[in-house]
């Protein structure tokens, strides 16, 4: 079993990119991160590369130590928790940056256990032989008015409250990220879409499915996204960040 990957993370029609991702994969488990950077905070590009590369350090340590232990939930919790003391530490050791933050949202897997982790409106989806089995629930007003029947899950989209978030990494207090654990093994087809919401908002679930059952690497699905992506996008569009990976035989 392996994982391949394919990645991207553009600068869209904003001044600077404050999305950030980290990844690693070797053939007895991977860690996949993509972080966003809140745009109306100074110094968030700062928050989310700090958070991205902090998760994936302590992963990488406790694997070696114990590969076993490194995909357990409560060692998946603890990443994330590492990786908010960072950005705390780095914010008061640049009072420029002090009200920096950022979403994060973590894949870890060994391909018998795999726990998804997050913090905000980076989403993780889980697609089994090219079909959505599931996504995670965005920390934000909209994903409220949805849990309200007020309104369907498609329109958070164009929904007014869509970028206020109710939990981001890096704030002055620390609530843990949503955790969902599967101890089923993944298996050939399966296939995670780690992505941020100024990809997410212009590439719909369905056509996610259509691209992964099209393409035979996750380069090619990831260009198909993208040019959905391009031909959708105002001018002055948000930062956009994905992570595709397929598992193979």
């Amino acid at each position: 079993m392996k994982l391949l990957t394919s990645t991207i993370c553009k600068q869209g029609g904003r001044e600077y990119n404050q999305d950030y991702l980290d990844l690693t994969v070797d053939a007895d488990g991977a860690c996949l991160v993509v972080c966003d950077g809140l745009g109306s905070y100074y110094g968030s590009e700062v928050a989310s590369k700090t958070c991205a590369t902090k998760i994936i350090e302590s992963y990488t340590e406790i694997k070696k130590l114990d590969k076993e232990r490194a995909v357990k939930p409560e060692y998946c919790q603890s990443y994330v928790q590492a990786a908010h003391n960072c950005v705390v530490d780095e914010k008061e050791r640049n009072p420029k940056i002090s009200s920096s933050c950022t979403t994060v949202a973590c894949v870890v897997t060994d391909f018998n256990t795999t726990v998804i982790s997050h913090i905000g409106d980076t989403r993780v989806y889980l697609f089994k032989n090219n079909t959505l089995h599931f996504q995670t629930k965005d920390h934000s007003l909209s994903q409220i008015s949805v849990d309200m029947g007020k309104i369907p899950l498609r329109d958070i989209r164009s929904d007014k409250d869509q970028n206020k978030l109710t939990r981001v990494l890096g704030s002055d207090y620390f609530i843990p990220p949503d955790c969902d654990i599967y101890n089923t093994p993944l298996a050939p087809f399966d296939a995670f879409i780690l992505c941020t919401d100024g990809f997410w908002e212009y590439v719909y679930e369905e056509e996610m499915e259509a691209d992964l059952a099209s393409s035979a690497t996750p380069e090619e699905a990831l260009a198909k996204m993208e040019q959905r992506l391009l031909s959708r996008v105002t001018k002055f569009n948000d930062n956009y960040s994905a992570i595709v990976a397929m598992v193979r035989e």
